[in-house]
């Protein structure tokens, strides 16, 4: 963007995009796929471990309704892709076609969708990959944890016209919407604050006996490690990439995710800085990812977001909770009330040039023993159900590639943050990350 004088709601119609239909023109070979209201849906299964049987299994209970079918697998490790196929065999009576690669599987003409559920870094050159084949892709979070693979995935989605729903599932209940409506109305008054605690005791991620469940032989070491550098093979960080960068960032990829595309969602807003602390406080197993993290996010807008996780302690998590000058709004709960409020912040011009602050205290919400405000929120959606009819219609799905970018940038410099031990800055008008010398 050369225009430096644009206004943050231009930065964030280009960035977040929310509710936009019809990103991009489709292209000669998108166009040739577009499905009439009659055609199935054939879908391919990218992954098939544990969460993506898990989809097979989500799209398989809707191929009546939908009109969908599972036609083919894919998965580089042997013993994955053949127990996937008799898997998806008992779910749907029929084998489906086994691909040992994901050339081959998006080389399947009659393959519209692809669902992704790899490891967390290669989301995006997956998605990538798969959209210029011409397939509509449904991409497990994080959309990924290197920014320049997530910037490239998301152009190339646009470019191309496929839909990309990401699997932030929370997007399909009716409360997210309902408490960003609530805020855009102004009755929670200035939000500056949101937070949440994610707290567990457990060696989160860690398959015991990982390190002697494969040899290379086994599966495609190569092409596992896609853009990453070229090391030896190593199975246990095969098995258990989100102990290890840079295949995951761990808390920040897994569990962050998903409360960061909720705070996007409910401000409307863009991260624009994060700052993270973290380490391996607990289970020193050789992880190389914390075990124990915490980061602030800036907003564009003005507002602070704090996310913490630990897996050495699981007492006093605590939800999403948005604090207004209002009030405060408990996403969890659906609920939003006065206490933590005083009212709204008015300024007037003051004498000799310093603003005259005074509070507006009857903006403040009804106190939660007096029943607070209950968001008036639509009935809870399906995210499959989302995916598969906006493949159908062309219409964009809760969870576009918008939002899936800006999750994963929060989570990305989260990452780098911790990392490089510094502030990360995103330049929304050159979408680069600062300090680009200290990547």
């Amino acid at each position: 963007m050369a225009d430096m004088a644009l206004t943050r709601r231009a930065l964030l119609g280009k960035s977040a995009g929310l509710a936009t239909v019809g990103l991009a023109t489709l292209d000669a070979k998108s166009a040739g796929k577009v499905l009439g209201a009659n055609d199935r849906i054939s879908v391919g299964i990218i992954g098939a471990g544990n969460r993506g049987l898990a989809l097979a299994r989500w799209i398989n209970q809707l191929a009546a309704e939908k009109n969908a079918e599972l036609t083919a697998v894919c998965d580089i490790w042997n013993q994955a892709r053949e127990a996937g196929a008799e898997y998806i065999e008992q779910l749907t009576g029929r084998r489906p076609r086994k691909c040992a690669n994901l050339a081959e599987i998006c080389d399947l003409a009659d393959v519209h969708a692809l669902v992704i559920a790899t490891a967390d870094f290669q989301h995006a050159p997956h998605t990538r990959q798969a959209v210029e084949a011409g397939k509509d892709v449904y991409v497990e979070k994080p959309f990924g944890c290197d920014f320049e693979q997530i910037k490239i995935a998301r152009d190339t989605a646009k470019a191309r016209g496929r839909i990309v729903q990401a699997g932030t599932q929370a997007r399909a209940e009716g409360t997210p919407w309902a408490a960003r409506d609530f805020i855009r109305s102004g009755r929670l008054g200035k939000v500056s604050f949101v937070e949440v605690t994610d707290s567990l005791f457990q060696p989160r991620w860690r398959i015991p006996g990982s390190e002697t469940s494969l040899s290379e032989k086994d599966t495609n070491w190569k092409e596992f490690l896609s853009y990453t550098p070229e090391v030896p093979f190593d199975a246990r960080k095969y098995r258990e990439f989100r102990l290890f960068w840079p295949y995951s960032t761990g808390i920040f990829c897994q569990f962050m995710s998903h409360a960061v595309d909720l705070v996007n969602l409910v401000l409307d807003d863009v991260p624009k800085a994060v700052v993270a602390a973290g380490g391996v406080l607990v289970w020193k197993d050789g992880r190389s990812n914390p075990d124990t993290a915490h980061c602030l996010v800036e907003y564009l807008g003005g507002c602070i977001f704090s996310y913490h996780m630990r897996l050495g302690n699981s007492a006093n998590s605590r939800t999403l909770t948005f604090y207004g000058t209002n009030g405060t709004l408990d996403l969890n709960a659906g609920m939003a009330y006065g206490e933590g409020g005083g009212g709204e912040v008015v300024m007037k011009p003051g004498a000799n040039g310093v603003p005259e602050l005074t509070v507006a205290a009857s903006r403040r919400l009804p106190e939660r023993r007096q029943g607070g405000i209950l968001l008036q929120a639509e009935p809870d959606g399906d995210h499959m159900v989302d995916f598969l009819e906006c493949v159908r219609s062309r219409n964009q799905p809760r969870a576009p590639i918008d939002a899936a970018f800006n999750h994963a940038l929060a989570t990305t410099m989260a990452g780098m943050s911790l990392r490089l031990k510094t502030r990360i800055e995103y330049d929304l008008t050159t979408e680069t990350l600062l300090p680009l010398d200290r990547r």
